[in-house]
């Protein structure tokens, strides 16, 4: 009997899987494609008004861990039932979809009764229901269209919206009606931010507003003296201030200025550096008061505006600094969203195009580029990880090539030091990350990007065009190089055809938060979560913030004391880091409790004497070190002594000492398999030797 009902199902399904290839032979893709071109709601609506259908009358079925902890189908249970709706709109892809809604395919064929295309008509009426659906779903999914219905629920099945749904679902009502009065209050806190957001963002900078300012925009690539000009500009001023993307570039300036006798101060997120007598300051982006007045200010960089991460402060910046006169360096792709923003604000403006200094050519000679051999002097060799700078850099030392390292956990000090000493010849080339890219003003003979693939904090994807002219523009330096030279370890036809095409014209800039916002009644985290979900308006978009809201949570969870919560927020750090997130949240915890942290016992834990610096990992504890420093430099500029101020950089300045020995060494460890401890290229793809993953390959055969 079993056997019989066996061949029944396969039988069944190989009679589908049959009529569901005639069916895709027969798919009429031209007409389903001027369709969707010319109609683009008819389907999304479809399926958004099923799904609200489903969410108010059927049962909901979602992925969740059983108690064994794997993947599986389960009903939605009343415990989740706020998670579900607050994560919905992000959660939302076409997978999720499909899961809390089987049907979709027979959704659409019975929204394409609607149309006027007799092709269509014809094609859903070729066979059964079953097969054209899944023929139509597809489809979509191998075009673009199903994004587009995606896009659309994501906009639409807002939180407010799935819980009104689920609310009236007899299944779960009472469940949805324990967080009825949290679902209101987070409802107004929607209304509130909203009805509080101008149309015009150029509004939520009123005292820029009342100032005439003008701009000067310095339009060009890398190496044509942009921010030099800006610079000597500045030194001119009454007052003035620069805004650095890094805090190396800002120390740079800094050192600058003070040596050609402008008094200047530097403030950064980490440190705060006075100069007596001084009108001048530079900063960090970030670090920018949008209340004091100057007489000018330098912007640069400001195609870091589109930065998914950091953008927003470019624009608060571009928008709201209060100075008469404003000088802003970018690259030719930002230059009309520069204007446009200008003329939002209804300032006046004039554009000077920069042209490069020092011709850029590919090295044709290196097309086949040969690591080590093929290294010269002058050569800065780009990778994107902190490891593989370390393992490249280890592997020239081996050959006795010296070399400097320059990536963004290296104190900034450190930094400065390894780049002045490529800089006077100590060392012969550079090892760094895209960092580089950012104005660094190195010697540089010859950019050689041993990695065209990046993790960019979401996924790895390849370099764009635009990462590609930036960090391949420190190239030729002017007045020691008559060119600049490019080449590549891999695809390098693709990095020739990146480095030399047209830029394509940014379309959106970042904008950030309100800072009076975060005062709005509702939980920090809630704020920042309500204000990623109003759509931005015109050619704005908003910036990526979900480090903070991760961040906010974790603080709510100790307890939510909104007060304390909206100052800690601004202090920088990194939630992925353990030791000094650990020591983040420890100190928001004692002060929320009433008491005030022991810093001196914080700073004897991750000094410098507690590291041995012949221990394989002392580079990563120091750098590790010089974090939890920074960060309780920035603690106790808000909360603390200012008198601790300078005990916490003297304590940073030995971490860095301590750095400057170990990399002055020349001896970084090359990678190393876990397991036996074989040295291992920088450009070896696995984590271990390929002995020893036959070995354990072969004992879990055995088990």
């Amino acid at each position: 009997m079993k056997k019989r009902r066996t061949n029944h199902y396969r039988a069944k399904r190989k009679s589908f899987n049959a009529e569901f290839r005639e069916v895709c032979e027969s798919f009429p893709t031209e007409a389903f494609e001027a369709f969707f071109n010319t109609d683009h709601l008819t389907v999304p609506f479809a399926v958004y008004s099923e799904l609200l259908n489903i969410l108010r009358t059927e049962r909901i079925y979602v992925n969740s861990r059983n108690a064994y902890g794997k993947n599986e189908k389960q009903e939605l249970s009343g415990s989740d039932v706020e998670k579900f709706c607050n994560n919905f709109q992000r959660k939302v892809n076409g997978v999720y979809l499909t899961q809390i809604m089987p049907e979709m395919g027979h959704v659409i064929v019975d929204a394409l009764w609607e149309c006027n295309d007799t092709e269509i008509l014809e094609f859903i009426t070729s066979g059964k229901k079953k097969a054209v659906s899944k023929a139509i779903m597809k489809y979509l999914r191998e075009s673009k269209h199903m994004k587009y219905i995606i896009a659309f629920i994501k906009d639409n099945a807002t939180e407010h919206v799935v819980f009104e749904q689920v609310m009236k679902n007899p299944r779960y009502q009472r469940a949805a009606r324990r967080y009825q009065k949290i679902m209101e209050a987070k409802k107004l806190l929607f209304e509130n931010i909203e009805s509080s957001t101008p149309d015009d963002y150029t509004k939520l900078f009123p005292l820029a507003r009342q100032m005439d300012r003008h701009f000067i925009l310095h339009i060009g690539p890398t190496n044509s003296g942009k921010t030099y000009q800006a610079m000597e500009d500045l030194k001119n001023a009454e007052n003035g201030i620069y805004l650095a993307p890094l805090r190396l570039l800002a120390y740079e300036q800094y050192e600058r200025m003070n040596r050609e006798g402008v008094p200047c101060s530097m403030i950064t997120g980490e440190e705060r550096i006075l100069m007596p007598g001084s009108f001048h300051q530079s900063s960090t982006i970030e670090m920018l008061d949008l209340e004091e007045e100057w007489e000018m200010a330098v912007i640069d960089e400001a195609q870091m505006a589109a930065d998914r991460q950091r953008g927003g402060y470019w624009t608060s910046a571009i928008l709201g600094v209060m100075a008469k006169k404003v000088h802003v360096c970018a690259s030719a792709d930002a230059t009309d969203l520069l204007i446009r923003m200008i003329e939002s604000c209804g300032d006046t403006y004039e554009v000077q195009h920069h042209e490069r200094k020092t011709p850029l050519v590919m090295d044709e000679t290196a097309k086949e580029f040969n690591f080590p051999k093929d290294v010269q002097r002058g050569d800065a060799l780009i990778v994107f990880s902190r490891k593989d700078v370390h393992s490249v850099a280890a592997e020239l030392q081996q050959h006795e090539i010296k070399c400097s390292i320059i990536y963004g956990s290296l104190p900034y000090d450190v930094r400065h030091r390894e780049a002045k000493k490529f800089a006077e010849g100590e060392t012969e080339v550079v090892v760094a990350t895209d960092a580089i890219g950012m104005g660094m003003d190195l010697p540089i003979r010859r950019i050689v990007l041993l990695q065209t693939i990046k993790f960019d904090g979401v996924d790895e994807r390849p370099l764009n065009s635009a990462e590609v002219k930036q960090i391949a523009g420190r190239a030729g330096r002017y007045g020691i190089y008559d060119t600049g030279y490019v080449t590549s370890y891999y695809d390098y036809e693709t990095i020739e055809g990146l480095l030399f095409c047209r830029l394509v014209p940014l379309r959106q800039v970042m904008i950030n938060i309100p800072e009076d916002f975060l005062h709005k009644d509702g939980r920090v985290s809630e704020i920042l979560e309500t204000w990623n979900k109003i759509p931005a308006e015109k050619y704005y978009n908003k910036g990526d913030i979900s480090e903070k809201i991760t961040v906010a949570r974790a603080l709510e969870k100790i307890r939510d004391s909104r007060q304390l919560i909206r100052k800690f927020i601004r202090i920088p750090i990194d939630d992925g880091n353990k030791d000094t997130f650990g020591v983040y949240l420890d100190y928001y915890g004692i002060l929320v409790s009433g008491g005030y942290p022991n810093i001196d016992r914080t700073m004897a834990q991750y000094s410098a004497e507690t590291v041995d610096e012949d221990d394989k990992n002392a580079l990563l504890l120091l750098e590790t070190a010089s974090a939890v420093y920074d960060f309780l430099y920035s603690f106790t500029r808000i909360f603390g002594s200012q008198g601790d101020l300078g005990k916490i950089l003297d304590g940073k300045l030995l971490i860095s000492e301590k750095i400057f020995k170990i990399l002055d060494k020349q001896e970084l460890n090359l990678r190393a398999c876990p397991y036996c401890g074989k040295k291992l290229k920088w450009s070896y793809k696995f984590n271990m030797c390929q002995e020893c993953f036959r070995k354990r390959r072969h004992l879990r055969k055995q088990r």
